[in-house]
């Protein structure tokens, strides 16, 4: 049997509306790594929001977290780790132009959840867990650990001004993605242009040897646009965002709440056995 590396994002793909995994997935991707397939969680979370998942999984593949700013191996010692992080000046540099326009911003950095002006309204977005510990202030204070990339919700006023400092006065190190707006906010992630689950994935697959046919991910959001790009198969989720569903190779029948990425996966490797 042809054997693969099967990259999966979480929220949105394999994740169901209520940010679990169903029996049905962690059943099927148990028996695909004891067959010799490879599954990599490919996130946007925190490491500290997906290792739960990658320990109901019986994962020992490397994790690619912060949407490519970060790939770590929790249970070989020898992989090392990489990550992207945003220069200390540069974190800085942003906060000051925006503080006066920030209603809540946060960073994550392994278990610690630095925040300024934190909301209750976001707790599902901080991923806390036991092991978390919270941090509160601003983003200069002296000493605090660089991010591989920053969540800032800004007044919806400020939203054109914010985007082109971004782009233009940040040294040409930092790119935004637009998780969009409303009357009164706008919500951005702020993170090196050098992030990319795409280029992430890539260095895994090397590291495994895989030839770039054997690569599979699943993605549904636009920060998986990349990472669907460059595997060999990329499928966009029956529920992805039409521009993901635009660049990909290929469809889920089912949407995530459904099992679609499983229903796919069954049918995929039984066709290209």
């Amino acid at each position: 049997m042809k054997k693969y590396l099967i990259a999966c994002d979480l929220d949105g793909t394999l994740l169901n509306e209520k940010s679990e995994l169903s029996e049905n997935s962690i059943a099927y991707l148990k028996t695909l790594s004891n067959q010799g397939h490879k599954v990599v969680i490919s996130t946007g979370r925190p490491f500290r929001g997906c290792f739960n998942f990658y320990e109901q999984l019986k994962l020992d593949t490397p994790i690619i977290t912060d949407n490519g700013g970060a790939i770590e191996n929790p249970r070989d010692p020898h992989f090392k780790k990489v990550a992207i992080r945003i220069p200390k000046r540069i974190v800085d540099k942003v906060f000051n132009f925006a503080k006066e326009h920030i209603v809540t911003a946060f960073y994550s950095v392994d278990n610690g959840l630095y925040v300024y002006k934190p909301t209750e309204r976001l707790n599902w977005l901080y991923h806390q867990n036991e092991d978390t510990f919270f941090v509160e202030g601003a983003f200069t204070e002296p000493n605090l650990p660089e991010p591989s990339g920053m969540m800032y919700i800004v007044s919806a006023a400020f939203k054109d001004t914010f985007s082109a400092f971004i782009e233009n006065e940040t040294d040409e190190i930092l790119t935004f993605r637009d998780w969009g707006s409303d009357a009164k906010n706008a919500i951005f992630e702020v993170y090196q242009k050098s992030t990319s689950k795409g280029e992430a994935l890539e260095l895994v697959r090397q590291h495994f040897g895989f030839a770039p046919d054997q690569v599979i991910a699943f993605g549904d959001g636009m920060n998986d646009i990349d990472m669907l790009e460059v595997a060999y198969h990329g499928i966009a989720m029956q529920n992805a965002h039409q521009a993901v569903k635009d660049i990909a190779n290929d469809i889920t029948e089912k949407p995530n709440h459904e099992d679609g990425l499983i229903e796919y996966l069954k049918s995929f490797l039984t066709k290209n056995a």
